[in-house]
């Protein structure tokens, strides 16, 4: 298995070594392995500490463990130069037993080809152990050493690392690059179906056009690089000189004049180290990276640098080495030759699921690399570096698009998800770690939509599609959510503003039916109450009773103790009634110093006890008003509808609120004239002879003394 390395940026980390005397070579390695080895010389054993004899063979450097490395053991070497990176004044070096990467703080001047003597200490290195010299000595030139043959899998893992070696292969492309300030010839060395890079000094010389496809034997250092954890990435060969360059076969004069192989017998059996020629018409091409050719039912893809637009129809000349694609070969450093216009190739059409077929455990792809065009519908869509991926079905198969980027949908030819598309693009067949075809992908030339481009648009999606079913449906949960929190704001501010009206109303109600000063109820209130109460004794043959109060002497009250005094008396005098009354019963302010109480449900036998207690229970309070203490009396007139006495259903005269208004205040008249705090309680007759405006008929009157 071969080792590919390509880019000059991953060559100069192989060649860069550290700039102060603490840091250590990029281009270093272990010298151990299984199954390689490097012809050497075993040395002593390795000193433990540096109180021991200095290390003097590069072998003994080389098997240090990073650990053992850091500790600067003394080292005290003399062996050949082999090759200068071109970092500061770093170098290559082998002895007899091995060779290493040296990093050095002394200017003495050193060339490949150079004997010297050198004492430092070791070092970890990046990958394996390097030599910190402090002093270089040239004593003389040398030879290069022997350079063992090698293979690229001899180089895998870093075995060879540092080490001066022999590779052969064919040379499969060839440029310049600059290598510090150096212009330095970058090969690519093909062999065994693998590639390695070489980077070629002092190469002013060289034809590089004419080193490719030509087999050549060459010589030079191995540089290794590693990663972060010390672990193998890639190597590549540092070539100090055009002479350790020879080519041992020339590449053909012209390329072209090889003959035309059909694509369908690139890498069948045979030896293909060579570049092969192959014609089709181009399909598909991505500047600067490649071009797809079809020949025939066959398709294949032509790595080639080339940036000449080729427009699908063009027929093309390629040659290039054959290599390993996904699924199908390629040709790689292809070199591109369009001859004239020739007819467009119809795509084939297929269907998704006929792209990978299963037969048994064996799966097999149809149409890789060809023209081909299918229908799907359009599930995603995303951006990918400097493609844009389309994801689609059909059936139950599911395959992407890509197209590159720079020709991106517009937004006036935007692709909607849901839409059914019909796509015409190259076939690519995607494969898994044993290279089974698992997927496939369709390769757009360009973004454009409609009739003859490689994207037409079969059907729109309906406009309810899932997205935007859910988004409405969102929207009405939020329009209802905010209806919903509208209505209990609006439900609670109408039912402030009820509470507030409705609190205004009973206060207003409040305060039109109630006397200020004492809180009972007042004239127009109490005669209501009375006349209800009356309507309803009517009604239910009921008994009633209503009570007149009048405050003894209050004139005397308001002239000796001051008219303050006389409203607290009120206000006393109101507070003792309400508290011996029912709450069914009602009391009110009939007029300056007289209340009317309504006491409905009291028989004529209970009539008579229930005033005098209620007389005994509003008579002689003490009142306290400032400087004012005094005890005030009242008298009471009471009148009663009884019907066991005759009072109610036993006249076709009807009952007026007046009259027994008239007979109360009889009653009370009659109560002053006896002496006041008193209580006087007739029953009502109405079965005499009377009009509206006749006095009111008493009989079996009592006086009740206190």
């Amino acid at each position: 298995m071969g080792v590919r390395r390509s880019c000059v940026g991953i060559l100069l980390a192989f060649l860069m070594l550290a700039e102060n005397r603490g840091k250590a070579s990029v281009t270093t390695s272990v010298l151990q392995a299984a199954g390689h080895s490097v012809q050497i010389h075993r040395p002593s054993s390795i000193p433990n500490s540096r109180t021991e004899q200095h290390l003097q063979h590069i072998l003994q450097v080389r098997t240090l463990n990073p650990d053992q490395a850091a500790q600067h053991l003394p080292v005290k070497l003399t062996g050949v130069v082999t090759a200068m990176p071109g970092y500061r004044n770093s170098f290559f070096f082998q002895d007899d037993t091995a060779g290493i990467s040296v990093d050095r703080t002394d200017n003495a001047e050193v060339h490949p080809g150079d004997r010297v003597e050198l004492t430092g200490t070791s070092g970890p290195g990046l990958f394996a152990p390097v030599v910190l010299a402090s002093f270089v000595r040239v004593i003389g030139r040398a030879s290069p050493p022997p350079a063992p043959r090698k293979t690229l899998g001899d180089l895998f893992g870093g075995v060879e690392d540092s080490q001066w070696i022999e590779l052969h292969g064919v040379v499969r492309s060839a440029k310049w690059t600059d290598l510090f300030g150096r212009s330095t010839l970058l090969l690519s060395l093909l062999q065994d179906g693998g590639s390695v890079d070489l980077l070629v000094q002092d190469s002013a010389a060289i034809d590089a056009a004419r080193l490719i496809d030509a087999v050549v034997r060459v010589r030079g250092v191995c540089a290794s690089s590693g990663n972060e954890k010390r672990q193998f990435v890639g190597s590549a060969l540092l070539v100090p000189h055009r002479s350790d360059l020879s080519v041992e076969q020339p590449a053909p004069g012209d390329p072209f004049a090889a003959p035309v192989r059909p694509v369908r017998d690139i890498l069948k059996l045979g030896l293909w180290q060579h570049r092969v020629r192959v014609a089709g018409v181009v399909t598909n091409q991505v500047p600067g990276e490649a071009i797809y050719l079809q020949d025939g039912s066959d398709g294949i893809r032509v790595e080639t640098d080339s940036k000449v637009k080729m427009l699908p129809g063009t027929s093309v000349e390629a040659v290039g080495f054959p290599g390993m694609g996904e699924y199908a070969p390629i040709l790689q450093a292809g070199l591109v030759r369009p001859g004239g216009h020739a007819p467009p190739v119809t795509a084939l059409r297929i269907q998704a699921a006929d792209v990978i077929t299963h037969n048994g455990a064996s799966q097999h792809a149809n149409y890789d690399q060809q023209l081909v065009q299918l229908q799907g519908t359009l599930i995603e869509e995303y951006r990918k570096w400097d493609q844009r991926i389309l994801i689609l079905t059909q059936g139950r198969e599911v395959f992407e698009a890509r197209l590159p980027v720079s020709d991106g949908l517009s937004r006036s030819n935007a692709l909607s998800k849901g839409s059914v598309l019909s796509l015409t693009g190259i076939c690519t067949i995607h494969v898994d770690s044993r290279l089974k075809p698992i997927s496939f992908a369709v390769l757009l030339p360009s973004a454009l939509i409609g009739p003859g481009q490689a994207i037409v648009i079969l059907k729109q999606p309906p406009w309810w599609t899932p997205a935007r079913t859910l988004m409405l449906l969102s929207v009405l949960a939020g329009a209802i959510i905010t209806v919903i929190l509208w209505v209990l704001v609006l439900r609670n501010r109408v039912d402030q503003q009820t509470r507030i009206i409705r609190d205004s109303e009973n206060r207003f109600r409040y305060l039109a039916e109630h006397d200020g000063l004492t809180g009972l109820l007042n004239r127009v209130a109490i005669l209501s109450a009375m006349g209800r109460a009356l309507d309803r004794a009517l009604r239910e043959n009921s008994s009633l009773t209503i009570v007149l109060a009048d405050i003894d002497h209050f004139k005397l009250v308001n002239d000796e103790h001051g008219h303050l005094a006389g409203d607290a008396a009120l206000c006393r005098f109101a507070e003792a009634v309400t508290q011996c009354i029912r709450p069914y019963d009602s009391a009110g302010r009939y007029g300056g110093e007289e209340f009317l109480l309504v006491l409905p449900g009291i028989s004529g036998e209970d009539a008579g006890p229930r005033v005098s207690s209620l007389h005994h229970a509003i008579s002689n309070i003490m009142v306290h008003e400032s400087q004012a203490h005094f005890r005030m009396t009242c008298s009471l007139g009471a009148v009663f509808m009884d019907k066991s006495r005759g009072g109610i259903g036993s006249s076709t005269h009807s009952i007026e609120p007046r009259t027994l208004l008239a007979a109360a205040d009889q009653a009370l008249y009659e109560a002053k004239e006896a002496g006041r705090n008193r209580v006087v309680c007739h029953p009502l007759r109405t079965d005499m002879p009377s009009t509206s405006d006749a006095p009111v008929a008493l009989a079996a009157t009592r006086i009740l003394q206190p």
